[in-house]
């Protein structure tokens, strides 16, 4: 899956388009199994990619942080849509 790159300021937008960020949420979603499993799973995929702040925590509270993790997933999404080699990539990257 391709995803445009994501900015910082792509956090605090107001648009009525959707932005690369949510696109990205809504694919790990789909690639989680949907429902609350497809939540899960994109809430530990952003964790191991870096966002390191709790559930309830906006990404326009830090909004570099969430960049950084969103552009990690956007590059191994590039690569793999399964759930275990994401996180595999994820944890990699992560570790490096």
């Amino acid at each position: 899956m391709q995803f445009p790159e994501i900015q910082a300021e792509d956090f605090t937008k107001i648009t009525i388009d959707r932005l690369p960020h949510h696109e990205i949420e809504a694919a790990l979603i789909h690639i989680g199994g949907n429902g609350v499993p497809g939540s899960k799973y994109k809430t530990d995929v952003l964790k191991a990619a870096g966002w390191k702040y709790e559930r309830l925590t906006t990404y326009a509270a830090h909004p570099d942080v969430a960049a950084v993790a969103f552009n990690r997933v956007r590059q191994a999404l590039a690569e793999t849509e399964n759930q275990e080699e994401l996180m595999a990539l994820l944890s990699e990257k992560q570790s490096a």
